[in-house]
């Protein structure tokens, strides 16, 4: 590594030196709490991916660049320098991490790893070790954004069939899809596909709501690679669209950590207030038959089924008990997984890990003791508001014979309302209920 190199990369750590990231280096007392809250090193016993150790790869560079012992002792002081192999370790190690935050849960001092990564990735980047497909994905997302006449035509042929689908379940031809329609009350925000647009366009036209369709999808990979300005410029594509609409409600899709960066970190990386409302789905779905805008049918969902909280919705966000109000109301018999709620495992494919082949066996691997609960639970039907955690449960499936069917809390809600299956389901077993132990 050169000078010029080696400059960028301690000038990342050097600006990033807060009261916050000083804390997090000092207070930690390596008592590895961590290493039994981690699913991966649980699964895979490898100290690379111990939060302790993460955090640990950051301290060795801070004590070798930033404090006097460790410029003149560095061995003595485990000062590490900023080489090949310290930057091999750190990628493997942040770009891993699922961000599920689970170990600064069971941290006594709440050392917030996901934040230290973010440190972390922001040095790589400057190395230029940035994760190429997610800088390759945040890219494109990018220029969508700046030449979305491009791509506008295709997206409404696209959207007439959805339309039609959409027409057809409700059995209603007037039902519609509206994209761009100034005035609208809401904007949704779906991700690439039509099985995150179809169900809640359902539950939307059922209520009577005056919403409209973001032309932009809302998961955002300079998140994920850790990029806070590709981050912004991917989230204000959403911003100024909801603003020129004119719109008083930005509701994001069942992907956690798109409802994350427009919730809580798009306002500090662009330094400016939202002129409307976010709200996550699972929110406006919980809002929706509680005030009675949707009338659920007395027929429920009979499978057993049980809840995946993710850690983007659940740890990360704080919903709760959304979901699971919604569940009662359309299912008849969930069983919980244990532990669940701010306790439960990540399923091990968030944080970007779906999206990285390079990772693919690894994240099966730690995915075990997701398996593993959902596995004692016996239940048919796997429920889950959030995209990755349903691709990765689906995989789950599949190596580990779980014999499940993985769907979100909107194809429920949608398929109880029109009386069938929308044919949105991730690949899965066709498990039926098993008796009852109770």
């Amino acid at each position: 590594m050169n000078k010029a190199e080696l400059k960028a990369v301690t000038g990342v750590l050097d600006k990033g030196m807060n009261r916050q990231l000083l804390y997090y280096l000092d207070v930690c007392t390596r008592c590895s709490i961590c290493k039994d809250a981690c699913h991966q090193y649980v699964s895979t016993g490898d100290v690379l991916f111990l939060p302790a150790y993460r955090a640990e790869l950051i301290r060795r560079v801070y004590k070798k660049y930033f404090t006097r012992s460790g410029l003149f002792l560095p061995s003595l002081y485990e000062g590490r320098e900023v080489d090949d192999r310290l930057l091999d370790e750190l990628y493997r190690s942040t770009y891993a991490c699922t961000g599920c935050r689970r170990c600064m849960y069971y941290c006594p001092f709440s050392i917030d790893t996901t934040w230290l990564l973010g440190v972390a990735k922001a040095m790589l980047i400057a190395a230029g070790r940035g994760a190429q497909i997610l800088t390759e994905l945040a890219g494109a997302a990018i220029a969508k954004g700046e030449n979305i006449d491009l791509f506008k035509d295709i997206m409404l042929d696209l959207n007439k069939e959805t339309e039609k689908e959409l027409q057809s379940l409700v059995n209603d031809p007037t039902a519609a899809i509206p994209i761009e329609k100034e005035g609208a009350d809401i904007l949704y925000a779906a991700l690439a596909g039509v099985h995150s647009i179809l169900p809640p366009a359902v539950i939307f036209h059922k209520a009577g709501l005056n919403w409209t369709l973001s032309l932009f999808e809302s998961s955002n990979y300079g998140y994920f690679l850790g990029d806070a300005e590709k981050g912004r410029i991917i989230a204000k594509r959403i911003v100024d669209e909801a603003t020129r609409l004119k719109v008083k409600e930005v509701v994001i899709s069942e992907c956690g950590h798109a409802y994350r960066v427009m919730q809580y970190l798009y306002e500090t990386w662009a330094n400016e207030k939202l002129p409307f409302r976010v709200t996550a789905m699972v929110e406006i779905i919980a809002r929706l038959i509680r005030e009675g805008h949707v009338e659920i049918p007395s027929g429920k969902e009979r499978k057993l089924v049980t809840y995946h909280d993710p850690c983007q919705v659940g740890r990360n966000a704080g919903f709760y008990d959304e979901p699971r109000y919604v569940l009662s109301q359309v299912a008849s018999n969930l069983r919980e997984l244990t532990p669940n709620r701010e306790k439960n495992w990540c399923c091990g494919g968030g944080g970007g890990l779906v999206a990285q082949p390079e990772f693919d066996e690894f994240r099966i691997k730690t995915g075990e003791r997701k398996a593993e609960q959902i596995k004692q639970t016996r239940a048919g039907l796997v429920v889950s508001p959030c995209e990755n955690c349903r691709l990765q449960i689906a995989a789950l499936n599949e190596k580990y014979d779980l014999d499940i069917k993985v769907t979100g809390l909107s194809d429920v809600v949608a398929n109880q309302l029109i009386g069938r299956d929308i044919a949105t389901s991730f690949e899965a077993g066709q498990a039926e209920e098993p008796e009852s132990e109770d």
